[in-house]
This record gives structure tokens, sequence and C-alpha cells, in this order.
């Protein structure tokens, strides 16, 4: 006992506000993961084809794009805590209004709330990632966006299986909203004890304009043009690779195998990787953590080739194991570069606008998929992904920067907004 005390003080763990936010959001989730699968679950018991199930999934997205940045701008300007207890209440009364619904709802009602549900995540997001450099030291931060990506993984393996459970078991999605709805009541619990270490804010009548804010947070990637070469990556990746992925992996699997079971493994499977992959970037401080995370994206080229060619399930389970695997380290290095590179007053604001430009084309990749299948099939649309990936991955690293996650002293630029 006193050896495990020892342990978890020693670790990102014994820090108490760090420890509370971790726990809301391991839980909270759970609920991530639960949704998409309630509300795919939903839009097919309704009758919905790839076209529907694109547009209702893009809703989430959709809201999310539009309100990202001013969501970035508030949390900036006020406690972020109090941001994301805000936000945490919105989606939780969402998602209760989802649970409500009727067994078949109409799908636009559907979408409107998983529209509401994407808004609230705009304004939580940012707010969570310039939280976590105010609660801990700067040689911590590894470890807790490896941690973070761990729960977050885990709960992604038992989220989309629970999902498909409690639906199943039920015959209607109506106890997975619920649990969704709970999940977000926990985090909203730890967000209250958790102290946020108190920072200057401009009083409200000394505030530039909710545009200068915004300009001062794209100045901050402009100045580092690694930023923006992977944000613009990740929205061309988003649209043509992650979209049609995923309206097609629920629509193949069912139509191939007689259910949802090949859906919902996958995945939990990618997830699992994404544990593994999370596991090495603990563990490992690669000289320079761009390249090497970028060549992680490598795998997932294979996902889009067996959605084409769904010859049996077990080739669903292993390259989506295998993709989560090579995908997260990226993902956990790119967090840390963001916290360690931007400062802190600016922080939420530029966070915002990866969340923003990483998913603004999404909704646009979910939306088409229907009518690319309609126009030039299946196995075109899932083959432009595979080569996009390719191609973008090996671009994106001719950037100066990317390789190191770090800003070259020779490219450096001043950029300093307008007001």
């Amino acid at each position: 006992m006193v050896t495990a005390v020892a342990r978890l003080r020693g670790s990102v763990l014994g820090y108490r506000d760090f420890r509370l936010l971790w726990a809301g959001q391991a839980v909270s989730t759970i609920g991530d993961q639960i949704f998409p699968v309630a509300v795919t679950i939903a839009v097919l018991n309704a009758g919905g084809g790839p076209t529907a199930v694109g547009l209702v999934l893009a809703a989430r997205w959709l809201a999310f794009v539009l309100f990202a940045v001013v969501g970035g701008v508030w949390a900036d300007r006020l406690s972020r805590t109090l941001v994301m207890r805000a936000a945490d209440a919105f989606r939780m009364l969402a998602v209760l209004g989802l649970a409500l619904l009727p067994a078949t709802p109409p799908l636009t009602v559907l979408a409107l709330l998983v529209f509401l549900v994407g808004g609230g995540e705009a304004f939580f997001r940012p707010a969570e990632t310039a939280l976590l450099p105010s609660i801990l030291p700067a040689e911590r931060l590894t470890a807790a966006n490896g941690l973070i990506a761990i729960s977050y993984r885990t709960a992604a393996v038992v989220g989309p299986g629970l999902g498909a459970l409690v639906v199943t078991a039920a015959g209607g999605t109506r106890p997975a909203f619920f649990i969704n709805a709970v999940t977000f009541g926990v985090s909203l619990l730890t967000l209250t004890l958790l102290r946020e270490p108190a920072r200057e804010v401009v009083p409200a009548g000394e505030r530039a304009g909710m545009l200068t804010e915004i300009r001062e947070g794209f100045a901050e990637v402009r100045r580092r043009p690694w930023v923006g070469a992977v944000l613009v990556l990740a929205s061309v990746f988003l649209m043509l690779v992650i979209g049609p992925e995923t309206v097609l992996l629920p629509v193949v699997g069912r139509r191939e195998f007689g259910g949802d079971y090949v859906y919902a493994a996958s995945l939990a499977l990618f997830a699992a990787g994404g544990i593994v992959g999370a596991v090495v970037a603990l563990r490992w401080k690669p000289r320079q953590p761009g390249l090497v995370g970028a060549l992680g994206w490598l795998p997932f080229t294979a996902v889009p080739l067996v959605i084409a060619y769904p010859a049996a399930p077990w080739l669903f389970y292993v390259a989506y194991f295998v993709a989560g695997a090579g995908f997260e380290p990226f993902n956990i290095f790119w967090q840390t570069a963001l916290q360690r590179e931007i400062p802190a007053d600016t922080l939420a604001r530029v966070s915002s606008l990866d969340w923003m430009a990483s998913l603004a084309l999404l909704p646009v990749g979910m939306a088409l998929t229907g009518p690319a299948v309609s126009a030039v099939g299946e196995d075109t649309v899932l083959w432009v992904a595979a080569a996009v990936n390719v191609v973008g991955t090996l671009l994106v690293l001719l950037v100066p920067g990317v390789k190191d996650l770090h800003t070259p002293d020779a490219v450096t630029t001043d950029v300093s907004p307008p007001r």
C-alpha cells in the first residue's frame, strides 16, 4: 500500500486537480463513444441509408466547426472550468432530449439534437486543452496527454460495445442516451470540485472585439508554418478519408455480415490499438516526434481497403487495431507541442482553430459520401481515401518544422494581428 501511494504521488495522477479532470473525462468519454453508435443505429432503425447516416452524424461536426472558434475565445476570456461546466450541462440536456424521442424519431429532430451536442462540445474541447498546462508543470504534459489518450481509447473499447449491447438488450436507443447523459453529469461534478489556478483575465470593458481576438489566434498559427500544414492535412484527411470510412463502415458491416457487430468491434479494436500506441508514446521520446507520428498514419491506409473488399470480419479487426496503434502517438506528441509552443493566453483560441480546421470538412465528407457512392461506386470512393492517406502524409513531412513539431529559427515569422 505504501509503495502504491508513493508511486501515485510520483506520477501525474499525484496532482489532485489533474486527477479530478482525468477521472471525470474517463467516465465522460464512455458516453462520447456510446453516442455515435446510438445515433447511427437510431438513423438506421428509422429507415435511413448511407446519406441519412452521413447527414445526421455530420450535424455534430458542423456545429463544432461553426462554434469552435467562439468557444476558444470565451475559454481565453473566462475561467476554463466555468466554460467546461456550462458545456457539460448543455450537452447533458441535449442528450436527454434524444433519450425522450420516440423509437423511430423524425430524422430532422434527431439531427437538430445531434447538432446541439456538437455545439456544446465546441466550447468544451478548447477549454480542456488550455486548462491542462495551468494545473500541471510543463514536464508532465506528455505523461498527462498520454494518460488522457489511454483513458479515451479504453473508453472507446468499452463504449461502442456497450452502446450496441444496451441498444440490443433494450430493443432501442433510449437507455444508451440516458447513460450518455449520466456521464456528462459525472464530468460536471468533477469539474465543480477542481480548483483552477487564478490567472489574469482582461475585464469585459477592456477586451478587444471578438473578431480581433479570433485574428490573434490565427496570427499564432501563422507564426508556426508546421501548425498550419498539419491543420490543412487534417482537414483534407477527415473529409476524404474519415468521412467515407465513418459512413460506410456501419453500412457495409450490416449489409455484408448481417448485423452491427463488425461495426462495433472494429471501432473497439481501433481504440484498443490506440491504447498500445499511447503506451508506446509515453515510454518513447523520439528525436523527431512529428516524423515518427506522421509515419504512424500510414497503416490507416488498410482501413478503407478492407471496407472496399469485405472478405471476412477478421480483416476488419486486424486493420483497425494496427491503424489505431499507429495513429495515437502523433495525437499525443501534437497536443503536447501545442501546449508547449503556444502562449497560455491564446492557447484556447489556437486549440479551437485546431479543432475547427481539423473538422471543418468532415461534415462535408460525411454528407457527400452517399452521393459520391451513387455516382462512382463504393470501391472508387474508398480507393481515393487510401491514396489521400498515403500522399498527404508524405507531403506534410516536407514542411519545415513538421518533423520536429517545433518552428525552426530560419522560418519563424513575426505576425501581428491587425487591430
